[in-house]
């Protein structure tokens, strides 16, 4: 670990959450810090949970990765430290460190990072662990320090907790905390944590868990299906005794088992749904809750049955839901990174690619009807292209698509001729009598009578 000792790059006062409003309800003690806040070990219990449930349950899995996975797509950066970014990024592998900042903003709420730095200049972005960080902030929601608190030792301390007591309990303390960044996700109002989308499925999770490692059992008991014997008949009627010894026999007896019976013993296999045990409904019910709290399209998750505008919907949905997580990302990563870090200023921005190759054709298609119709420049469309697109362009050609020129006072593109109006027709462009198609008019309405025969 490296203490930032360099120089800014930008002047800038750090970010901070400042005002007199109290953010919390709580006891202060008395240097303002917020007491009772949060529990470490309640907080650290609970993320445990959303690990175990993300390792032992596909569905829960199949959930985190997909929006990961969906959140995170190529990237570029615009502004006056653009190329400075790029090759920054580059250097610290900056695709995987957002792959695993949304897997952990997604499964915990929450993801800490801490800048490592060699002679001024950021060489890694360590991930650290989210179940094991704390965050201290006074009751008006200034940041005051971090800390590292695994099992019963507590490692390191960046800032402080508000408390010189306390603050002695570290291994380790470090007077500034700005070289720790905290990543958080769906915050609920003035939390100083992030919210994970698997905290309100606990309950159904822990029911599927319990149901998965009973099922043997349920199987066994319910699922096998039923034996009806009958025993002797009219003409010789079977007695107690008789009754009890084949019950004793079929007590354990499965359905392709071979027994051998007299004639007066008849044995019929029913179906395991006359013991009144529906095992599919409960099961679908607890899976569509986990589905519908993860936020996920069934069809995302290898689940059929959807229809195909039902499908089209949920997945135009989803598109939102993960642009909504890209905006959070991003921001975040804005304001903790490029300008909390001092690698950029407020005007370089991280942009997104499009999550789905459909969204790319359409905005290319759109890029091209505007330039052939006249409305932009090719300049303006080339300029609104991804990096990897674009072209150094003269400034002003002199012929543009469709033989348009460019007006050399304003610089815009001129109609195209099937374009251009004659002035003559102006207040009447429906006239039925005219016509735009002779081609040597240039595009000028004239009367469709008004033509030369050729005369025979």
């Amino acid at each position: 670990m490296f203490e930032n000792t360099s120089m800014a790059l930008f002047e800038r006062k750090p970010i901070q959450e400042a005002g007199v409003a109290i953010v919390k309800k709580g006891s202060q003690n008395s240097v303002g810090l917020l007491s009772g806040e949060d529990n470490h070990n309640d907080r650290e219990a609970a993320f445990m949970k959303y690990k175990d449930a993300y390792d032992r349950v596909p569905l829960v899995t199949a959930i985190i990765d997909v929006q990961s996975d969906q959140a995170v797509q190529d990237f570029f950066f615009e502004g006056p430290n653009s190329d400075k970014l790029d090759k920054w990024a580059d250097k610290v592998n900056l695709m995987q460190f957002f792959h695993r900042t949304a897997k952990l903003m997604v499964l915990y709420g929450n993801s800490y990072v801490e800048t490592i730095r060699e002679k001024g200049e950021i060489v890694e972005l360590k991930i650290l662990d989210p179940i094991y960080m704390n965050v201290f902030r006074k009751l008006t929601g200034d940041i005051t320090g971090y800390s590292q608190i695994i099992g019963d030792k507590k490692v390191v301390l960046w800032g402080t907790t508000g408390s010189e007591e306390e603050d002695k309990k570290y291994k380790r303390k470090l007077a500034k905390f700005d070289s720790i960044s905290h990543f958080k996700h769906n915050v609920l109002g003035t939390e100083k944590y992030g919210a994970s989308i698997i905290k309100p499925l606990v309950s159904s999770i822990n029911i599927k868990l319990e149901m998965e490692s009973s099922l043997s059992k349920v199987l066994f008991k319910y699922v096998a299906p039923l034996i009806w014997a009958k025993v002797g008949n009219d003409q010789f009627p079977a007695n107690d005794s008789v009754v009890t010894s084949i019950s004793n026999t079929l007590r354990d007896l499965s359905a392709e088992s071979e027994i051998t019976t007299s004639h007066l013993v008849e044995l019929k296999v029913m179906d395991f749904n006359a013991k009144g045990m529906d095992i599919k409904t409960p099961i679908e019910h607890v899976e569509q809750q986990i589905i519908t709290g993860g936020q996920v399209p069934p069809v995302l998750l290898g689940r059929g049955g959807e229809g195909k505008a039902d499908s089209e919907v949920q997945l135009r949905s989803f598109g939102r839901h993960i642009k909504a997580l890209q905006r959070e990302l991003k921001n975040e990563f804005e304001e903790k990174i490029v300008v909390g870090q001092e690698m950029g200023s407020e005007e370089d921005k991280l942009v997104w690619s499009q999550a789905e190759e459909r969204e790319k054709e359409v905005e290319i298609d759109m890029l091209r009807g505007l330039v052939t119709d006249g409305i932009i420049t090719p300049q303006k469309a080339n300029d609104l292209l991804p990096p990897k697109f674009r072209e150094e362009l003269p400034d002003r050609p002199m012929e543009l698509l469709n033989k348009q020129g460019q007006d050399p006072e304003t610089g815009l593109q001129e109609p195209r001729p099937t374009q251009r109006k004659d002035k003559k027709v102006k207040d009447n462009p429906n006239d039925p009598t005219q016509t735009t198609k002779d081609k040597k008019t240039m595009g000028k309405r004239v009367n469709k009578t008004d033509r030369s025969v050729p005369i025979k």
